[in-house]
């Protein structure tokens, strides 16, 4: 069972069936400035998003791993992503992120228990055109035990590449 574990995580992590990505520009009330946000929401549950305002822009997801799993992972936590064309985006979060623990029922004596957490990254403008332009085909995050863990093709499956590819180019139309 453990060895399917890493499957079930990600199926949790990129693949829903109904999804919903939004570019929204709007001005800020108070200050005027143009904020520009992108945001994905797989069955209601935000997965995916990106914003740029006061100068700055940042990309964050959700992960998961099956267990219940209490751990922050700390603030500078590289993330790697490696694009379709071979570059590799280096990210670091931006901020500490705590694990929440959530189960599901799938049946009456059936119960799946997780813990989810969102990564937070600065992005550069040239990051964003990089992730605009090429599909990413492997990923490397911090996982909840301190380590890492990887995710190739196959598990980020074409909703989670597709919206961060519409998800830079909207920051990047600004």
């Amino acid at each position: 069972m453990n060895k399917f574990l890493p499957l079930l995580a990600s199926i949790l992590i990129f693949n829903f069936s109904e999804v919903v990505g939004q570019c929204v520009k709007k001005t800020d009330a108070f200050s005027n400035e143009k904020v520009s946000s992108f945001e994905w929401k797989a069955r209601g549950i935000k997965t995916l998003y990106f914003e740029s305002s006061q100068g700055k822009s940042i990309f964050q997801f959700r992960a998961a791993e099956m267990a219940a799993i209490e751990y922050t992972i700390p603030k500078g936590s590289e993330v790697l992503i490696k694009l379709e064309n071979g570059e590799i985006i280096n990210l670091f979060t931006n901020a500490e992120t705590k694990s929440a623990v959530s189960s599901m029922t799938i049946t009456d004596s059936d119960n799946i228990t997780f813990s989810t957490y969102f990564l937070t990254m600065d992005v550069t403008p040239d990051q964003l055109k990089k992730l605009s332009t090429s599909k990413i085909t492997d990923m490397r995050i911090p996982d909840l035990h301190g380590g890492s863990r990887s995710y190739d093709s196959k598990e980020l499956r074409n909703k989670f590449q597709r919206f961060v590819m519409e998800g830079a180019k909207c920051i990047l139309e600004g």
